[in-house]
């Protein structure tokens, strides 16, 4: 063997050593691992129990009054049910009407008055710088019972139905009366309902004598609601 043989050779061996020192390196770490002892990991704690919600007895509080409205029926203020006699008004009837009608009006009042009723009716409310509006309102309120003149002029009058709606409420509310006349040519069919459940003095071409007699029924009507 020659020196380079050797030399080849040797070099040969170094190299075998040197790669098979270089694979037991990873051999080495990896029985080091399972040689050393793992780390114990404690169990993580149970979270505890959500705490059971602390009762809170009620403050007692002092009832509350309730206003209720009034039952169905039930009178207010204004309905001419406050319980004052009749007899204690300034006027006995108040007489709603059509300035179509006037002539017809002044005439029944005028039997009535000598009847001894006491009649309220724009020709004697009303006065110079007075205001009708007020006038006739304070009229309706201090009359015992109210009459109503029906007639197509009338009836197609927006005060001559606001007058009826409030004679009809104190009629309804407050036990008064409320006395249809039928004049002209009104026809029966044409009058509202709660003036067809009522006895009318029919005026409708009445003679002087059926006039007066018409009269005299009005004037004991309100008579006899005014005794006890």
């Amino acid at each position: 063997m020659d020196v380079a043989n050797l030399a080849v050779a040797v070099i040969s061996a170094v190299a075998g050593v040197a790669g098979a020192y270089f694979a037991w390196i990873p051999v080495r770490r990896l029985l080091s691992d399972r040689r050393a002892p793992r780390p114990q990991v404690s169990p993580t704690p149970p979270l505890p129990a959500p705490a059971s919600p602390t009762p809170v007895s009620p403050t007692p509080t002092s009832p509350t009054s309730v206003s209720r409205p009034p039952a169905s029926g039930t009178p207010s203020p204004g309905d001419g049910a406050s319980g004052d006699d009749p007899a204690a008004t300034a006027y006995d009837v108040f007489v709603s009407y059509s300035h179509d009608d006037a002539d017809l009006v002044t005439e029944l009042a005028g039997r009535l008055e000598r009847r001894g009723v006491r009649v309220a009716y724009d020709r004697v409310l009303v006065r110079p710088g007075s205001i009708v509006l007020h006038e006739i309102e304070r009229a309706i309120r201090d009359s015992a019972h109210g009459l109503l003149v029906f007639s197509p002029a009338s009836m197609a009058s927006g005060p001559v139905m606001n007058e009826y709606y409030a004679l009809l409420r104190k009629s309804v509310y407050g036990g008064r009366l409320l006395i249809p006349v039928l004049a002209a040519d009104v026809r029966d069919e044409e009058l509202p309902e709660f003036v067809r459940i009522r006895f009318c003095s029919d005026l409708r071409g009445a003679s002087d004598t059926v006039f007066d007699r018409r009269v005299e029924e009005i004037a004991e009507a309100v008579r006899r609601a005014a005794s006890p």
